[in-house]
């Protein structure tokens, strides 16, 4: 079934806690505690510019390497008699990526390899907004479904993947299945984006108002299809405005 268009509905510092491994996300002008791998080669990334400097104590224990946006941190292993010993002695780095200071206290975990990235919010805000240049409201949220829709999204958005995607029970939509496939934030322009993979029960045709429950602060609604048939996936997008905006 060839699908239609989109339908839009007319509704048009404080020490912060210590963060687990994996890939992580660390503002700036934060005292901020991470865990690194005590074991392993750590990789943190400047997503502003170049690493231009890391201050940090070597009597600690700390090998640092940093070349262009990329810096690698890997805690010394000692070898007493035929046994291995990883450091257990937290380290600070001050780290300048771009024109931002980075503030961490790194303690030697048993985790696999962590990857920092360095992220200034603030950076991202003003780039966001630039997307919206110019643009009134209802033009954003028509541009904001447009880049939704045709996967063109800026890497300036912050895009948000459920590691299990969120199903919505199904005694709130009985004739379709819901999945949160992915969560879009415009920052500086107070837009929120919620995509849903959606999948009908039946052949059915629906409007936009349908799924008015899934909204908080409604700004738009849209559908790749409002007809519907059995078995087929389809695309949901709901947009909100940001609490504290009107």
């Amino acid at each position: 079934m060839k699908k239609r268009s989109l339908y839009m509905l007319a509704v048009i510092s404080a020490l912060v806690p210590s963060l687990a491994y994996g890939s992580l996300t660390v503002p700036p002008d934060s005292l901020v505690r991470i865990e690194l791998s005590s074991s392993d080669v750590n990789r943190i990334v400047c997503e502003g510019g170049e690493i231009k400097d890391i201050v940090y104590s070597k009597e600690k224990g700390l090998i640092v390497k940093a070349s262009g946006s990329d810096a690698y941190v890997k805690f010394q292993v000692f070898q007493k008699e035929e046994k291995l010993i990883y450091d257990e002695t937290p380290a600070e780095l001050y780290i300048t990526c771009g024109e931002s200071v980075y503030s961490l206290i790194a303690s030697p975990a048993k985790t696999p390899p962590v990857t920092l990235r360095l992220v200034d919010r603030r950076n991202k805000i003003k780039e966001s907004v630039a997307v919206f240049k110019g643009l009134v409201h209802e033009e954003k949220v028509l541009k904001f479904l447009k880049l939704a829709y045709t996967d063109d999204i800026p890497d300036v958005f912050s895009i948000e993947v459920p590691s299990d995607e969120d199903a919505i029970p199904e005694t709130r939509f009985s004739s379709v299945e819901l999945r949160l496939r992915r969560v879009v934030k415009a920052e500086g322009e107070g837009l929120v984006l919620k995509e849903y993979r959606v999948v009908s029960r039946e052949d059915i045709e629906v409007r936009e108002v349908d799924f008015m429950s899934l909204a908080d602060r409604p700004a738009a609604i849209a559908l790749d299809s409002t007809v519907m048939k059995q078995g087929l996936e389809y695309r949901l997008f709901v947009i909100d405005r940001a609490s504290g905006l009107r």
